[in-house]
């Protein structure tokens, strides 16, 4: 178990943050999140997650998006995408900008957190 752990997530479904916010709390992960990739590139966890997870389809800057922009600026936290609308060229395009794991929703909240503490340990 990953203890401690700072887990940003950044989904613009209400809902899908929320229970996964409150599953990871549980586990006893520190949990922030975001409504857009906006929002998460303005705030200071930009910098200080340890872990991201991100939707793929949201308005404006979508996840991959977010990846590129990370990974430009020299962020190397490991990135979880997740999206309800799986391809295999998503799922190539974020394996190539070094995503750590790629997740069809709806996403069940013990294999996202094996996954968490498979890229953490």
């Amino acid at each position: 178990m990953v203890k401690n752990a700072r887990i940003s997530i950044v989904d613009d479904d209400e809902s899908v943050r929320s229970s996964i916010r409150n599953y990871f709390l549980a586990a006893g992960l520190e949990v922030e999140t975001f409504s857009s990739a906006e929002n998460f590139l303005a705030s200071s966890s930009r910098t200080s997650t340890d872990c991201l997870v991100t939707d793929l389809h949201m308005p404006g800057i979508d996840g991959l998006e977010l990846q590129r922009e990370l990974r430009a600026e020299g962020q190397s936290y490991p990135i979880i995408m997740m999206t309800g609308y799986p391809s295999e060229q998503a799922r190539a395009a974020a394996r190539e900008l070094g995503a750590a794991a790629f997740m069809e929703k709806p996403v069940d909240p013990d294999d996202l957190l094996e996954q968490i503490e498979s890229v953490l340990a």
